[in-house]
């Protein structure tokens, strides 16, 4: 009957009966229970109606002079609360009926979620039922069988029953409180251990059988355990327990909430909600694919009766999030196809002028890539085409296609790159390929004077300028196109989807070409760019050597130098990468600058040294990249600015400092500036690291000089958000579903999602109405990252 009180509303009744109990001695709760009351009505008052209101800010008057009050007083004021506390419980729930708890029921309406576990589930975005049961298990303890302590080892993990033995004792080690409670199993002792939770030492009767989770010390033959949660044998006996005795739920970020409360909160969302979601992916479909129903893989994933049911509710789970995302992906590439702007740009003969034109031969991937690139540009829907591949594998070459046929088409075409070094770069590529063909190309960047940028935005109105390189400068206020028809946009994965769709947005319908010197592994590809078509760069120029990599430690530094020393002085060009400009607090980061300067006066003091980074003014460092081409530097010291872009035939060695900082697909970019001449090229990752997996990562970059290899082996240790970007791309994370484990998952989901936007875009059968609600929720997440 008490379920239709606000939540809250009588959580003062048991210490007001306590208090009570002991004659109203003011000690029934800690700090005194007028202290306490006021708190209470404080927490609870905003979230109320104001005729309740009223009634705790008169309780919260009268219990702030408590502790002042003679033991009569005390009685008569607690009687009074008591009384009124559940007069109120009786009138509410005669006045309405038991709250209908739904998945879009907020989390207070449950259970033991007050004010300040509400606070706490919200940092976890737990806002909802729905909420709480998507959180979930980060893994799974198996609880099923307590072993013996005598055969538990060191730093294991485990769940044990024991027997307390007599009374604990707190001590305080290094500042912080240690309780000890003497337990055995019926055969070893077990010292029972809690950090800072002093009150343990005290609680527990001799006699007293408990379950307990924790690692187990052991150390001289003696064995303790840090207890992580335990529970009475008697309560886990007496009902069926959400913590011991079976395959339980570990949940990852807990936010101050522990896991028993988690479990014990999920466990009632599932029994008192009125119905369960049945998911996006009709029956007939889930069928096909040997999936259980939705509400049976919400039970099994947070409490499955054994692993194959807890295998079974992930695969349900997983394919529900990526069926989901591939057809929001299905339906944002049917509204990009089905424009009513006719995008399409004549091209006649072009491919084949254009690859005669070239001072060189065009690989057999780069012809496939530029032949795709004028299918699109000829249809009438816009493209959208995401053009990937390795270092080196003339991406560039395939983008100025696309930018000379919106040119001879009488059109505009611009290319966007996150840097103003990569810009100026490709103002020299792409200008050297297309001035040949009567093409000039105009430079638009931050860098630029007020006079010169004025300037140029004339032409670019005017329709003057056909191809304009630049940076974010491209989609600023005042840039406007005559009549832009093709855009490239380079290293996509530095842009925001909303920065991207600025620049698109500067021509009425234009064809977009996005390009990743980064291979991108094909589940990323099906996934953040499931709305694009995919050209794939996947085979090198003739006479690229790969480049010869290897880990070396600081003592091996002085070889290292040797090695530059020896290529410069036999006429190479050497880049030395450190990951900041300036020192760390620490020391323990090489910095640009502070290695400029030791070196140009030691070790190489014999050879043309050369600074680069971001903070040198861009005039300045495109006379520092010229000097590098001529050969005027010998020895470059860069920051990551020289990831991409940089086109120096003669540089033939690098070092990177502090190797272990960087991602392996980072790397496998930086050691892309060297190995494109003719001479064989090393590069050396130096590290003060000696951790396993970190030694292990760098030594994948020994192995293989194949992108796509390395970008998989990326995905698999470090996860899809800090490659590409997922977020970047307006997608939310997956929370159960993995790119590299459901690859296979995902392929099915894909064709499935597909083939359902084809035949019904608008979702109006009936069987489609959990995958239109699906979406409508999935929208409004995506809009949250995608801003």
């Amino acid at each position: 009957m008490l379920p239709q009180a606000p939540t809250g509303i009588l959580s003062p009744l048991k210490p007001l009966s306590l208090e009570l109990q002991r004659g109203c001695d003011d000690a029934s709760v800690f700090g005194g229970l007028g202290a306490y009351l006021v708190r209470w009505a404080d927490e609870l008052s905003p979230g109320l109606e104001p005729p309740l209101r009223k009634r705790l800010a008169r309780i919260r008057e009268a219990f702030t002079g408590y502790q002042g009050m003679s033991p009569e007083e005390r009685r008569d004021l607690c009687e009074r609360t008591v009384k009124a506390l559940n007069l109120y419980a009786a009138r509410a729930a005669a006045r309405s009926p038991a709250q209908d708890i739904t998945p879009a029921s907020n989390v207070r309406f449950l259970r033991g979620v007050g004010p300040k576990r509400a606070a706490l589930l919200a940092q976890l975005s737990i806002h909802t039922v729905h909420d709480l049961l998507r959180h979930y298990p980060l893994r799974y303890d198996d609880r099923r069988n307590c072993p013996p302590v005598a055969g538990l080892e060191h730093r294991q993990s485990a769940t044990i029953r024991v027997r307390v033995t007599g009374a604990g004792n707190v001590s305080r080690p290094r500042g912080r409180s240690l309780a000890r409670v003497p337990a055995t199993d019926g055969v070893t002792p077990i010292a029972l251990v809690w950090f800072n939770q002093p009150y343990r030492a005290g609680q527990f009767d001799a006699g007293a059988e408990l379950l307990v989770t924790g690692q187990v010390m052991v150390r001289k033959g003696e064995y303790s355990i840090t207890v992580a949660e335990f529970e009475a044998v008697s309560q886990a006996e007496g009902a069926e327990s959400l913590n011991s005795g079976r395959i339980v739920a570990i949940y990852g970020l807990t936010a101050g909430v522990s896991q028993g409360f988690l479990r014990g909160l999920v466990n009632h969302a599932l029994q008192v909600c009125s119905f369960l979601p049945t998911g996006a992916v009709p029956e007939a479909l889930a069928a096909q694919r040997g999936l259980i129903d939705l509400p049976d893989a919400l039970r099994q994933i947070h409490f499955p009766e054994d692993e194959s049911a807890r295998t079974a509710a992930r695969a349900r789970i997983a394919y529900e999030e990526l069926f989901v995302l591939q057809a929001a992906l299905a339906k944002r590439r049917r509204g990009m196809t089905e424009s009513s702007v006719d995008a399409s740009v004549s091209l006649a003969d072009l491919q084949q002028e254009y690859s005669q034109a070239l001072p060189f031969g065009l690989t057999g991937a780069q012809a496939r890539v530029i032949g795709d690139i004028q299918a699109d540009l000829e249809q009438r829907a816009p493209a959208n085409r995401l053009i990937h591949g390795d270092v080196g594998s003339g991406k560039t070459v395939c983008a100025a296609f696309a930018l000379l046929g919106a040119a001879r088409a009488g059109k505009q075409a611009a290319m966007m790159a996150p840097t103003e070094l990569l810009a100026e770069q490709h103002l020299r590529t792409v200008g050297g390929l297309l001035e040949p063909l009567g093409v000039r190309c105009r430079l638009l960047t931050g860098a630029l004077g007020t006079a010169a940028r004025s300037y140029a935005h004339r032409r670019i109105a005017g329709g003057d300028d056909a191809v304009i390189i630049g940076t974010q400068a491209l989609f600023q206020e005042g840039v406007a196109f005559r009549d832009l028809a093709a855009v490239i946009i380079d290293e996509q994965h530095r842009f925001g989807v909303n920065q991207r769709a600025q620049l698109s947005a500067k021509g009425l319908c234009p064809n977009v070409f996005v390009m990743s010197a980064t291979p991108i592994p094909r589940t990323l590809a099906l996934t953040a760019y499931g709305d694009f078509d995919v050209s794939v760069l996947d085979e090198l120029p003739p006479g690229r050597k790969p480049v010869f990599t290897q880990v070396a430690w600081g003592r091996e530094r002085a070889q290292a130098y040797e090695t530059v020393a020896g290529r410069v002085a036999a006429g190479g060009q050497a880049y030395i990468v450190c990951p900041t400009v300036d020192a760390d607090a620490q020391g323990s980061l090489a910095a640009a600058e502070s290695e400029y300067y030791r070196l140009q006066n030691g070790p190489f003091a014999a050879f043309k040294v050369g600074l680069l980074h971001g903070r040198i003014d861009a005039s300045a460092r495109e006379e520092i990249m010229e000097q590098f081409r001529a050969g005027r530097i010998e020895i470059l010291v860069a920051t990551t600015v020289i990831e991409v872009g940089v086109d120096v035939p003669n540089a033939t060695v690098m070092l990177v400092e502090n190797s272990e900082r960087f991602g392996l697909a980072q790397l496998h970019q930086l050691r892309g500036r060297i190995g494109r001449g003719e001479d064989e090229s090393i590069c050396v990752l130096l590290t003060r690291a000696s951790a396993p997996d970190v030694i292990g990562r760098l030594r994948v970059l020994e192995r293989t000089n194949d992108g796509f290899e390395i970008a998989e082996e990326d995905l698999r240790r470090r996860g899809p958000g800090e490659l590409t970007g997922t977020r970047q791309s307006g997608l939310p994370d997956l929370r159960i579903a993995d790119l590299v484990a459901d690859t296979a998952t995902l392929v099915k989901a894909r064709e499935d999602a597909f083939e359902i936007i084809q035949a019904d875009e608008d979702l109006k059968a009936p069987e489609h109405k959990g995958l239109r609600e699906a979406l409508a929720a999935f929208q409004s997440e995506a809009r949250q990252w995608a801003m």
